[in-house]
């Protein structure tokens, strides 16, 4: 699992070139959001972006966060370059961003929440 926080550890973060592009985005796009509103954005404030890798755990992603991506509640899925990208709002002011790619090692009982929160969505 890999956090990120500015757009400088996407970069340092060794991607593959699809992959960066899809971090990236994310992240930039919260960091403009915040910059149109005439603010700043701090990531300890209102939250970061988390990519999942091979071989993150429930344990992982809990310790992180303070729960398992089963027991997630999904903003929205969207699906981009064969990841998942969602988030999951912890307040009205923080939430965390997910990256998941669409790989054989995904949970499958986590693939199909993915689905189903992206087919409700379109």
């Amino acid at each position: 699992m890999k956090v990120f926080k500015s757009l400088g550890e996407v970069d340092a973060a060794g991607l593959s070139p699809q992959l960066r592009g899809v971090v990236y985005g994310v992240v930039k796009g919260i960091v403009d959001a915040y910059r149109e509103d005439g603010g700043r954005y701090d990531p300890d404030l209102v939250g970061y972006t988390v990519l999942l890798e091979r071989g993150d755990g429930d344990a992982d992603v809990e310790r992180e966060v303070g729960y398992t991506l089963r027991e997630a509640l999904f903003e929205g899925v969207l699906f981009e370059e064969g990841c998942f990208v969602t988030c999951t709002l912890h307040s009205n002011e923080y939430g965390v961003s997910w990256v998941l790619p669409d790989e054989p090692w995904l949970d499958p009982q986590l693939r199909a929440k993915l689905i189903a929160e992206y087919e409700e969505g379109k």
